[in-house]
């Protein structure tokens, strides 16, 4: 059962990752013949590996008490969100948002994170094809809709910034194909010994990112180069000077992330007087600076000391909240959806996603794959939605993961098979053990 657990997440995982990647044709096609419950199979796979993978660890104080944690937050944000006035179906749909994440953060707990990973090297190369063959083509599904709960939602955005179209191949927007190729080139990355074809695929995906006009994963891809050059110094330290470098990098993004709430509420108007522009000289920067971002914040009463330390609940923010809620916000930035979601609590998340850097920093080899997709993850949420956006979420579910407690036991690898192997070692009284590996 503990192996078709796995096995459970690692192919909901997947399935996220396919109807992501291809969301626009899938769901203009299946809102065409009347099936468009069928998006709701990564969702439904998940519920149940998920549910699964929490009864089979019962018992394994290691796997257990972390699974319970999340359990029990989740439990007691969605009592928050329903005692401040959110709808209970915005507090589920916020839970059907969270679900991709939670499924990497299982496998990461099991070790099983590799399996999930490496189906990011074929997510890259799909998700830049369908950006530069969407550069000379138009897609057939482009701006068509499809219905869900008596509302008629975007299958694939066709929309324009500055008079520039924005790109989403074959996914449903194009930020979200951004993060795709930005992610995916970490992983790509990873599994490439010539600096040639590094550098030659690197290009491409710059290129790709480009042409999406998501400002925040291009500024992250650009500076990429320069976290695998300060990755590659890290490696050669010792572990404290490893563990400055880590954070150095780190703080360098969330300083960038709480920069654009901070200035939205500072000094927005002085930086864009003329206002957000219109046609080529519209700007999405000054729009999230003088609207999304301060709109965002104000949803937060500040003289209520209870709002302030725990948000506005599950479903409080981003599309819940433009769904069910009477004001709405897509928040377009981590620490302000964090914030407006979940208050001073969210704080923690900061400190979760630091130390799960730092343990990816130190465990090498993977773990340098891994923090290059944490620092990725951090880049796009900048200026843009990590939580609703699959690959992005899963980065962010792995930098929390990292935080689980792991001991360098004999016999264990990444599919988090040594507990069973060492079991059958035991019986056959075997007087040779094998090495510590290190965790994943």
């Amino acid at each position: 059962m503990d192996e078709l657990a796995g096995a459970g997440l690692v192919a909901a995982g997947l399935l996220y990752l396919f109807f992501d990647l291809f969301g626009g044709p899938l769901r203009a096609g299946l809102g065409m013949v009347g099936l468009t419950a069928l998006i709701y199979v990564p969702a439904a796979a998940a519920l149940v590996a998920l549910l699964a993978n929490a009864l089979v660890r019962i018992g394994d104080s290691r796997t257990s008490v972390p699974v319970l944690a999340v359990v029990g937050f989740l439990v007691v944000e969605t009592m928050i969100a329903m005692a401040l006035g959110r709808r209970l179906e915005a507090a589920l749909f916020q839970l059907y948002i969270l679900m991709p994440g939670l499924v990497m953060m299982s496998l990461v707990q099991r070790g099983m994170q590799d399996r999930l990973i490496r189906a990011l090297v074929p997510v890259f190369f799909f998700a830049l094809t369908g950006v530069l063959l969407n550069m000379m083509i138009r897609f057939p599904w482009a701006d068509s809709t499809y219905e869900v709960m008596g509302r008629q939602v975007a299958a694939a955005r066709e929309w324009q910034a500055g008079g520039q179209p924005r790109l989403a191949g074959f996914t449903r927007a194009s930020f979200l194909a951004a993060g795709q190729i930005l992610i995916g080139f970490c992983a790509l990355e990873h599994r490439l010994k010539s600096l040639p074809w590094r550098a030659f695929w690197y290009v491409l995906g710059l290129i790709g990112v480009h042409y999406t006009t998501s400002k925040s994963p291009e500024l992250a891809m650009v500076l990429l180069p320069a976290a695998y050059l300060i990755i590659g110094r890290a490696r050669a330290s010792d572990a404290a000077r490893r563990k400055l470098l880590a954070n150095l990098l780190m703080g360098f993004w969330v300083a960038l992330i709480f920069a654009g709430p901070f200035i939205s509420m500072t000094y927005a108007h002085q930086l864009y007087p003329g206002g957000t522009g219109v046609g080529r000289g519209y700007s999405s920067l000054a729009d999230r600076l003088l609207n999304t971002w301060p709109n965002a914040m104000s949803m937060i009463d500040w003289r209520n000391s209870v709002t302030l330390l725990v948000g506005r609940g599950l479903g409080g923010i981003g599309t819940p909240s433009m769904m069910f809620d009477t004001v709405g916000n897509p928040a377009d930035n981590l620490a302000v959806y964090l914030f407006v979601a979940l208050g001073l609590v969210s704080l923690g998340a900061a400190v979760l996603i630091f130390r799960g850097g730092q343990r990816a920093i130190a465990a090498g080899g993977r773990g340098r794959r891994d923090f290059t997709m944490i620092v990725a993850m951090l880049g796009v949420g900048s200026a843009a939605n990590v939580i609703e956006a699959v690959v992005p979420l899963m980065a962010f579910g792995l930098a929390i993961a990292y935080q689980r407690p792991r001991t360098r036991t004999s016999g264990a690898n990444e599919d988090g098979s040594g507990q069973r192997r060492r079991r059958r070692r035991r019986s056959s009284a075997s007087p040779v053990g094998e090495a510590a590996v290190h965790p994943a």
